[in-house]
């Protein structure tokens, strides 16, 4: 899909954004699409003048409200490289003012911005393509305080194998990988939302830290990288300070380092680390999307094999990643004993 030029690109913010979406059910479309000229037909697809093929509206329910059907109008922009979203972000806030967040999931970033009960989003996924979205504010909130409140079910869910990566060298996705989360990280000047996802097992950690990883690299090509590295320390404070792994990302590398001791060095050198003048161990990964997964397996592998595998890891963020300001990582890992949950069933008869 060919760039659109600057004047029709800010023409269709401007327009869409004059159309008033309100609430975003059927009938709100319906009528914001009478004021752009156009229909919504029975099938959903839009027909609209000067609007890019492909526009579309999808289903988009509240989980606290079936009587209130509500709908996504999603318009499917342009396919570009991460650098050149910078161009559409800026015509989106000439029409639309400052975001009111960034946030990404997994290979996607995601800029929003809140106008009373309509929610405007620009979508950039990994392959390029860039979609803009607009759906109800009271929905999107509602799906990801169901998501939250429903997400302590995630360890019943998993196969009995799956709880602990354990061969640094097996990559495939598992049960562990099937979790509902609505994002990884968050910044601007209100935040995604006020959730702080739950990490309960070193599956989960995984799988969130792959996600995190190269949603965040997508955000450094797109909006630009900070001054410092995200750097996430994991630790047991009831186990020797010696015992910690920092995991790091730059926009150019993947970094997971560890003290050399006694008790750390032949697990080090199992997974590939080299010793450093400094007393550390360090192995680096130098393609990021492609070698997010692989990271975060080591990184988790190493965790369990240091013995830090357990409710009382902790982690904590710390760098300035993104040249915007607000960053967090929106992740709280709060591991849980798999023989706990047994012994809780076992309890029930």
């Amino acid at each position: 899909m060919e760039l659109l030029a600057d004047t029709r690109l800010t023409d269709l913010f401007a327009r869409l954004r004059a159309a008033d979406f309100r609430d975003c059910t059927r009938t709100d479309i319906e009528r914001a699409c009478r004021a752009m000229g156009g229909t919504l037909a029975s099938d959903g697809s839009v027909d609209l003048p000067d609007l890019p093929a492909g526009t579309h509206t999808f289903g988009d329910d509240d989980p606290y409200d079936e009587n209130k059907p509500c709908r996504l109008f999603s318009v499917p922009v342009a396919k570009i490289e991460p650098e050149q979203f910078r161009t559409y972000l800026d015509r989106a806030v000439a029409a639309w003012g400052e975001p009111s967040w960034y946030s990404g999931l997994s290979e996607d970033l995601d800029v929003g911005w809140i106008d009373g009960p309509t929610l405007y989003t620009l979508e950039l996924a990994a392959d390029g393509d860039l979609e803009l979205g607009i759906r109800s504010v009271e929905v999107d909130g509602n799906r990801r305080w169901w998501n939250w409140k429903t997400q302590y079910h995630y360890p019943e869910l998993l196969d009995e194998d799956d709880w602990i990566p354990a061969d640094e060298h097996d990559l495939e996705y598992t049960s562990a990988d099937n979790y509902e989360v609505d994002y990884t990280w968050s910044a601007g000047s209100s935040g995604r939302g006020a959730e702080v996802w739950s990490v309960y097992t070193l599956a989960h950690l995984r799988g969130l830290l792959t996600d995190l990883v190269t949603s965040l690299h997508l955000a450094m090509r797109a909006l630009g990288p900070g001054p410092q590295p995200l750097v996430l320390d994991f630790y047991d404070l009831e186990q020797s300070p010696d015992r910690q792994v920092r995991f790091t990302l730059s926009s150019n590398e993947i970094r997971a380092s560890a003290a050399v001791t006694d008790a750390t060095r032949h697990h080090l050198v199992a997974l590939g680390f080299t010793d450093r003048p400094d007393g550390t161990a360090l192995r680096c990964w130098s393609d990021v999307p492609t070698d997010a997964r692989a990271a975060a397996t080591v990184t988790t592998v190493l965790l369990h094999r240091l013995g830090l595998g357990t409710e009382y890891l902790t982690m904590h963020e710390s760098g300035d990643p993104l040249s915007i300001p607000g960053f967090s990582v929106d992740l709280d890992v709060d591991l849980v004993d798999p023989d706990e949950d047994d012994d809780e069933e076992d309890d029930d008869f």
